[in-house]
């Protein structure tokens, strides 16, 4: 099979001198001028390689990126072309994520040789199936979080493992301590050393981002992205050129960073890789709670009471315990859960239409595990004192607006239309925003619960009387008038046998959180015309 070279030039006396170049050698030529015609051509009939005119990286920095995107199936090398005594050569080669470049002129000759040199290192770039290698390596990581070994061991063989897996420089783990602007380091698969280093992040504005606004964060070429402009000098010489940085959520709280950092051919993360990354993520946000588990055990076993053995009374020995249950039950479930998305994700529409019922079952299921660890958590620390609120100004409406955008996809799939036109407005309150999140999304998700498919919920937000005031009414059965005064008393559940009905925590949460902020809560129903529950907060 012979050859194919795909000349991509604004100059077309240029393109037609480099065509005739490369027939004279025994290789096809194509020749396209612009972008869309490069791309038109890679998906009809793809090159083995591309010539790219060096002036088109100029105008566009990303054109090397979007080019090799438009073939999927292998690696697609690219030797970028400059003008003859070029003056500045670093601002055609910086970020452009070519492979190679020649300055012209160039002799048939020396065409020939560096085509061969880069096509032979194309051929050696393999493919790696991120989803087979995940279901292993989680298999594995699953049985870390719950050995002996300490946090930081863990951590260690976590980041080292992804660095085998994933071709990338430094693999790390940071740790968010209440203080703002450091960061602890837990672990690094590039250098050991470092671990326990309390770095700056003045330094670091993609970490800063990913903790001040709890998304991930992919930056293709750290040499373009404007995020890294204010720290572009100490950028020089990195060994790097991609970053990607995933929040460690516990519970709507940052605990702490992944971060990876890759020097590669193609710059940008797969998809692949970044669902992978962000499992691991997740477990590795476990093992740092967990951590914190045990060092509240071993001081309950320093006082001398053995949890497996006795019978225990107070108030935070029953917290210890019952947090040590969550934790361990919301690692296992998040495994599951990588397990059944890795496993939905590689089969790729080949499943049967009952296959595909059962994995969406298994995923239904393992988030109502995931609700139910976070609501075990919650309970514990606020019957032992230890739950602490973050009091800010905040914007409700920002923050209703926030939950109900998670809960979208939910609702869509239920057919249940969710009223929010009363979002149109500030509405400052003091608050802990997570803790209220939470209050709501409760709420609603019991609403959800509830309400048939082709319902609708309401949701109303006003400023009564120095109040803010929140309110959400479901199209539901409604509730009987004599169980209404126990909704909010722990364990309670207005229809234990139904398969809709919670572990009987949540609304409890939710009391004891609005009360914690000095607010109110309470529930109106009527049978066959659904309910409504509201809470208040202090404006």
């Amino acid at each position: 099979m012979s050859v194919s070279i795909l000349i991509v030039h604004t100059n077309s006396l240029s393109a037609a001198q480099f065509s005739g170049m490369i027939k004279e050698i025994g290789l096809q030529a194509s020749i396209a001028d612009n972008y869309d015609s490069a791309s038109r051509t890679i998906h009809t009939n793809r090159p083995d390689l591309i010539l790219l005119d060096g002036a088109m990286v100029l105008m566009d920095p990303t054109i090397c990126r979007k080019l090799r995107r438009c073939s999927l199936e292998k690696y697609l090398p690219i030797i970028l072309m400059i003008p003859e005594e070029t003056e500045g050569l670093e601002r055609y080669l910086c970020g452009s994520d070519a492979d190679d470049y020649f300055c012209l002129p160039y002799t048939p000759t020396e065409l020939e040789a560096r085509l061969m040199f880069r096509l032979s290192a194309a051929q050696r770039i393999i493919p790696r199936t991120i989803p087979q290698i995940d279901i292993s390596f989680l298999s594995s990581l699953s049985g870390l979080v719950f050995s002996d070994q300490t946090s930081s061991e863990i951590l260690q063989q976590v980041v080292n493992s992804v660095s085998q897996v994933i071709n990338v420089q430094r693999c790390s783990v940071a740790l968010t301590p209440r203080e703002k602007g450091v960061i602890c380091v837990m672990a690094s698969s590039d250098d050991p050393s470092v671990n326990g280093l309390w770095i700056d992040l003045g330094r670091y504005p993609e970490i800063q981002d990913t903790i001040a606004t709890g998304r991930s964060l992919l930056i293709d070429d750290i040499y373009c992205h404007p995020m890294m402009e204010p720290v572009r000098d100490h950028l020089k010489g990195v060994p790097f050129n991609s970053i990607m940085v995933l929040p460690m959520i516990d519970r709507h709280r940052i605990i702490g960073v992944f971060i990876l950092r890759s020097s590669r051919p193609i710059s940008r993360f797969s998809e692949e890789e970044i669902a992978f990354c962000q499992l691991v993520a997740n477990v590795a946000t476990c093992v740092l709670r967990l951590a914190e588990v045990r060092a509240a055990d071993e001081e309950f076993r320093h006082r001398g009471i053995d949890p497996d053995n006795v019978v225990v009374k107070s108030t935070n020995e029953q917290s210890s315990l019952l947090d040590m249950a969550a934790h361990d039950l919301r690692v296992l479930v998040s495994v599951i859960d990588g397990y059944c998305t890795l496993f939905s994700e590689a089969a790729d529409g080949s499943l049967l239409p009952e296959q595909s019922q059962i994995i969406d079952g298994l995923m239904a299921g393992n988030r109502r595990l995931v609700d139910m660890a976070n609501d075990l958590l919650d309970f514990s620390q606020l019957n032992s004192g230890s739950f602490e609120l973050r009091m800010m100004e905040q914007d409700l409406s920002q923050i209703i607006a926030s939950v109900c955008n998670e809960l979208s996809a939910l609702l869509q799939r239920r057919n249940i239309t969710l009223q929010t036109g009363c979002l149109d407005k500030d509405v400052p309150v003091v608050c802990d925003e997570q803790s209220i999140r939470r209050v709501f999304y409760n709420i609603v998700n019991n609403a959800m619960k509830f309400t048939p498919e082709g319902g609708s919920i309401k949701l109303d937000l006003d400023q009564i009387d120095g109040e803010v005031r929140v309110s959400i009414e479901d199209s539901g059965p409604g509730i009987e008038p004599g169980k209404i005064s126990q909704l909010f008393n722990e364990y309670t559940m207005v229809s234990p046998n139904d398969p809709r009905a919670g572990n009987g925590l949540g609304l409890s949460i939710c009391k004891k959180i609005v009360e914690a902020h000095h607010g109110r809560i309470w529930a109106e129903s009527c049978l066959g015309q659904g309910s409504r529950f509201t809470f208040c907060l202090p404006q």
